[in-house]
């Protein structure tokens, strides 16, 4: 396995933990709370998260060598928050899968774009990663406006991390 292999699977109990998280805390929050307009890039809420899982589906798919439909920013995959939630948790569990069982080198080898450019496997997996993280800082941006506490999202302090204690 490259050195970016323990990054990567860091990196995929990290993505689930915060996104358990929050699916956890906006279960608690009426529905229509989740799809009131907010002046967000998606609009609202529940979009925003619905982004988060169409791309990470698009670049997963990509990542394992699936060609993935066109692209398109603003198609929607769940439009039902339990629906999104159930697509997310699996998600979650395939994506810290393939890093946990991943094969010598595997995050080394090339894989091509649908833009045709060349990267290492562990560059898509840092731009999936980089992406989610982006858009569910926005939604907990709105969650704090909401006078709601996130909590922390330090990676140190995530419950699935499997390091050794000092």
């Amino acid at each position: 396995m490259s050195g970016y292999g323990p990054i990567a699977i860091e990196l995929s109990r990290y993505n689930q933990w915060q996104n358990e998280k929050l699916f956890g805390l906006l279960a608690g929050l009426p529905r229509e709370e989740l799809t009131k307009p907010r002046g967000m890039f998606f609009g609202d809420i529940l979009a925003t998260l619905d982004h988060i899982l169409m791309v990470d589906t698009h670049l997963f798919g990509y990542i394992q060598g699936v060609a993935p439909p066109p692209f398109d920013p603003k198609r929607r995959v769940e439009t039902d928050f339990d629906d999104l939630r159930a697509a997310r948790v699996g998600l979650d569990a395939r994506l810290r899968l393939a890093c946990e069982s991943a094969a010598p080198g595997w995050f080394d080898e090339v894989v091509v774009a649908p833009s045709g450019r060349r990267l290492p496997r562990s560059f898509w997996w840092s731009q999936l990663f980089n992406h989610g993280t982006h858009h569910r800082s926005q939604v907990t941006s709105e969650l704090t406006h909401m006078g709601l506490d996130y909590g922390n999202t330090d990676m140190p302090y995530n419950p699935l991390t499997q390091f050794p204690a000092p």
